[in-house]
C-alpha cells in the first residue's frame, strides 16, 4: 500500500510541475508569435523522456521533482520586452494558483480516495505557487536555478536601474 502512496505523490508532484511549466510556455507563445518553447521535467536532457509536441511547445517529460521552461526567439526578431518577460515569469505561478483553486473547489463534490487526491493535488499546486514566488535559489537537488520570484525581482531591479537617469 505504501508503494502506491509514494507513486501517487510522485505523480501529483510531476503533474503539478507540468501545469506550472506549461503556464510559462503558454505565456511565452502568447507573448510572441515568433517564440518556440521547450518544457523539461527533470534535467535538460532530451533522452529517455516522453516527447510531446503541442504547436510551438515541445515537452520532454518524466517523473521529476523539478522542471523548467526555455523559450527561444530567432535572431531576426526582437527579444522579449520587459513586460513580456514579466508575463512569461508569472505564467507558471499563476497557472499553479488557478489549478489549485479549481482542484480545491472540485474536491468538495468528490468523496473518498478521489477527493483526497484532488485536495492533495490542490495543496501541491498551492505549495508550488508559494515556493516559486519566494525570491530564492532552489537547492542543487531541485535544479539549483533561481525561483520565478527571484527572477522577477532581479528583472525589476535591472529595469529600475535602466530607467534611472543620472544628471
Amino acid at each position: 500500500m505504501w508503494l502506491l502512496e509514494i507513486i501517487t505523490v510522485l505523480l501529483i508532484i510531476s503533474c503539478s510541475l507540468f501545469i506550472h511549466e506549461m503556464g510559462h510556455a503558454v505565456a511565452a507563445v502568447t507573448a510572441s508569435k515568433n517564440s518556440k518553447v521547450e518544457v523539461f521535467l527533470g534535467s535538460s536532457s532530451k533522452t529517455n523522456k516522453l516527447r510531446l509536441r503541442i504547436g510551438r511547445i515541445t515537452c520532454y517529460l518524466t517523473i521529476a521533482l523539478s522542471g523548467f521552461c526555455d523559450y527561444r526567439i530567432a535572431n531576426k526578431f526582437p527579444p522579449f520586452t520587459y513586460k513580456q518577460r514579466i508575463f512569461f515569469l508569472l505564467g507558471g505561478p499563476i497557472a499553479s494558483l488557478l489549478i489549485s483553486a479549481v482542484l480545491f473547489i472540485v474536491s468538495f463534490s468528490v468523496s473518498g480516495v478521489a477527493g483526497n487526491i484532488l485536495i492533495n493535488s490542490s495543496a501541491a499546486n498551492l505549495f508550488l505557487f508559494i515556493t516559486s514566488m519566494i525570491p530564492w535559489t532552489y537547492p542543487a537537488f531541485l535544479g539549483g536555478l533561481p525561483s520565478d520570484g527571484l527572477q522577477v525581482l532581479n528583472l525589476m531591479k535591472t529595469n529600475r536601474k535602466d530607467r534611472t537617469v543620472t544628471y
